[in-house]
């Protein structure tokens, strides 16, 4: 059954697991939407790997509609409000 993981899908959970360490230990009231848009695509990995195990059709539409698709617009929006305040001052 572990047999059939991806090598690739499991480094990219392993190294965005790392990489959750430094975003919620320096995590800021002004960085909440860059923090929660890296929680999506960590997310959208575990449903990744899950998927190998159980339930395929709903855990692919989770790791594309949440992983992909929701940290996209979170990460749109987290630009767009860095942007206006450094444009304001």
């Amino acid at each position: 059954m572990l047999g059939s993981l991806s090598p690739l899908e499991v480094t990219g959970l392993i190294v965005s697991l790392i990489g959750l360490v430094p975003v919620l230990t320096q995590y800021r009231d002004e960085t909440k939407l860059f923090t929660a848009g890296y929680v999506l695509l960590v997310v959208g990995m575990v449903a990744t790997n899950l998927e190998t195990f159980a339930l395929e059709p709903v855990l692919n539409m989770v790791e594309h509609a949440i992983g992909i698709g929701a940290a996209g617009v979170v990460f749109l929006a987290a630009a767009y409000v860095r942007r206006e305040s450094v444009v304001k001052g």
